[in-house]
């Protein structure tokens, strides 16, 4: 399965739009296509639930549906691929028992970058690429860092961390894929409205 290029939505209840489903619905009507469901509390239950109305949304809109962490909400909502972090479940595993499935990973150095692409990962997290609201713990990568990680490896990089609608030609100048948004969409007055600034921002730089 190709990999859009572009805005690539992470969903959060934290924001104005308390609901999951609805944040994936927000940056769907809004033409972004990849979307991550990022749930970290919650029973696999409601996960699950959850991940099945935004598989049905991402089916509507044409869109390839990412689950965060959690491979077995991933395989049970038959979703297209599931995103590892650097403590979640090792990317060469995942690959060897779920095959046919997008396998995303988390990197924050070259080297983790490298790491990730030789596991088999199918495209890359890069980040935090500017001091972030969802993550102010993690290290800053910065432009040039994301650029080197480009660079280091074959695959796709979508930009993680802090990305506003003013970074996006910045980012895209780096030759990432992508970049991930949450808080600038969903922290917006119009989500739906700055969704729609985002795709055209990439687009148009």
């Amino acid at each position: 399965m190709k990999l859009p290029r572009g805005i690539y939505g992470i969903t959060d209840d934290s924001y104005t739009i308390k609901s999951h489903v609805k944040a994936a619905k927000v940056f769907l009507e809004g033409g972004v296509r990849i979307i991550q469901y990022r749930r970290k509390e919650g029973s696999i239950r409601q996960m699950l639930n959850e991940a099945r109305e935004i598989r049905k949304l991402c089916n509507q809109y044409g869109a390839v549906f990412i689950v965060d962490d959690r491979v077995d909400i991933a395989i049970l909502s038959d979703a297209d691929g599931v995103h590892v972090g650097l403590e979640d479940a090792p990317v060469d595993e995942v690959k060897r028992r779920f095959s046919g499935i997008i396998i995303g990973a988390s990197a924050s150095t070259v080297d983790e970058a490298k790491a990730g692409e030789a596991a088999g990962a199918d495209y890359l997290g890069a980040g935090s690429i500017f001091p972030s609201p969802t993550k102010p713990d993690y290290k800053i990568l910065g432009l040039n860092g994301l650029k080197n990680v480009v660079q280091s490896v074959s695959i796709p990089v979508y930009a993680i961390g802090g990305v506003t609608l003013q970074s996006i030609p910045a980012i895209k100048a780096t030759g990432a894929w992508g970049a991930a948004v949450i808080s600038g969409i969903l922290a917006a007055k119009d989500p739906v409205k700055m969704a729609k600034a985002f795709v055209e921002a990439w687009e148009n730089s």
